[in-house]
């Protein structure tokens, strides 16, 4: 959705004041953040929504949400059990 009167529909229906907050998505401190944004995506290896990174992997597509989760879950996994041994082996 990019058109502005699509957006302030959207934001009206949300319950917000649509010219507030296109004002503000038009301003050079929000064009500066998402240009930053960008960057940073870029750099991490992100060419398209939606994408996903878990630590250093990266998952790309709808199809792939639940394959983050489950990498997320187990890198949680092997870090609590890391923690774990640490503190049952401290004296």
């Amino acid at each position: 959705i990019s058109a502005p009167t699509v957006l302030g529909r959207v934001l009206q229906e949300c319950g917000v004041d649509p010219e507030h907050w296109l004002a503000q998505a038009e301003s050079d401190d929000v064009k500066l953040r998402l240009r930053q944004f960008t960057d940073q995506s870029a750099s991490k290896g992100i060419f398209g929504a939606p994408s996903f990174v878990v630590g250093d992997e990266l998952f790309w597509g709808d199809d792939r949400l639940e394959d983050a989760i489950a990498w997320a879950a187990s890198a949680n996994a092997a870090a609590n059990v890391t923690d774990t041994d640490a503190e049952a082996s401290a004296p």
